[in-house]
């Protein structure tokens, strides 16, 4: 599931084939907005949250965000039309590839308002003010699972189902608790563990949020019904829609009320 950890490894992988190069082909399916063009020359690739940005000269940016499904991948070998192809960006030094992404738009930098200026502070970044990612927990809606606040790109970025189910479990919070009742040193301390596991993850092929002496990859997400690594209970699922918006996975033991 593409998140914060994910688009960074995107843009690492797209950086040295695009950045500085002029496009030699461009093609896209479902593109809102301008086209860029052959002959027009990559200024920057940047990952913001779980936006993918590739800026262009004649200032036209791509935002292409992956949705829960969508995901990137570069060649050397010209591409092959397949049904989930969306985008593709050739240069001299080979082909970026964007595959099952939802959002593919464009916007020109002219000043106004672009699709990311809504986001709060990245926590893929190294240096994150998580004073202000308090602030925007609380300037939010009080009145909802704790859960939906960590999914809330308003007030951080990059943070998905995984992340969410993670760091709840080993910040030890209740999932479905309302924001209300949540105490300021155990929202920020919720936040530390979601941006260090993101800077962590930002460079591994697999994503992983256990420790090293541990074989699963996960504590808490996709284990339903298998053993809590710390008490040994049976791991809980709620469904999207039942008590949060999205699916949970958590420790009913560990992380009780």
């Amino acid at each position: 599931m593409p998140e914060g950890d994910t688009l960074r490894q995107a843009e690492a992988r797209l950086t040295p084939i695009l950045e500085g190069r002029v496009l030699t082909d461009a093609w896209f399916r479902r593109l809102r907005g301008y086209a860029p063009r052959r002959g027009q020359r990559v200024e920057q690739v940047d990952a913001v949250g779980k936006h993918l940005l590739v800026h262009f000269d004649r200032n036209l940016s791509l935002d292409v965000h992956l949705g829960m499904s969508g995901w990137w991948s570069v060649t050397d070998s010209p591409p092959r039309d397949a049904p989930k192809l969306r985008i593709v960006l050739s240069t001299e030094a080979g082909h970026a590839l964007c595959y099952a992404a939802p959002t593919i738009r464009t916007y020109v930098r002219d000043g106004s308002p672009t699709p990311v200026d809504h986001l709060g502070p990245d926590l893929s970044d190294d240096d994150v003010d998580l004073d202000i990612v308090l602030e925007r927990s609380r300037a939010r809606d009080q009145n909802r699972p704790l859960a939906e606040l960590l999914l809330d790109q308003r007030v951080a970025a990059g943070v998905g189902n995984v992340f969410k189910s993670e760091s709840l479990f080993l910040a030890r919070l209740d999932p479905f608790t309302q924001v209300s009742d949540v105490s300021d040193d155990d929202l920020a301390s919720v936040w530390r563990i979601a941006h260090a596991a993101l800077v962590a993850n930002r460079d591994r092929s697999l994503r992983k949020t256990t420790s090293e002496g541990l074989r699963d990859r996960t504590h808490v997400y996709d284990r339903y019904r298998l053993g809590c690594h710390r008490c040994g209970n049976a791991i809980d699922y709620d469904p999207a829609g039942s008590q949060a918006a999205r699916s949970t996975y958590w420790c009913p033991t560990c992380q009780a009320p």
